[in-house]
């Protein structure tokens, strides 16, 4: 399983000069309803993509076959675009 659309979609700032790091949050189906969801175990992680220069970003097969089984699992999952 990959990972589905983000969740959320959202820039931050380097804080070395002025690049702009997309980042992508995945929510697991049990928290997508806030509402509904059961009490939820505080499971996060952050899929680091291989080294951008040798072309690596968050859209890479391995960040997406990582994060879909953690999303699985039940874990929040953060990608970034490193560059």
């Amino acid at each position: 399983m990959g990972l589905p659309s983000p969740s959320f979609s959202f820039t931050i700032p380097s804080v070395y000069d002025d690049t702009q790091l997309e980042c992508r949050l995945y929510l697991p189906t049990q928290l997508q309803r806030l509402e509904t969801a059961p009490r939820w175990q505080k499971k996060g992680a952050i899929i680091a993509h291989p080294y951008a220069p040798l072309g690596g970003c968050f859209d890479d097969p391995v960040v997406s076959i990582v994060g879909g089984e953690l999303l699985q699992a039940g874990y929040i999952v953060g990608t970034f675009n490193f560059r």
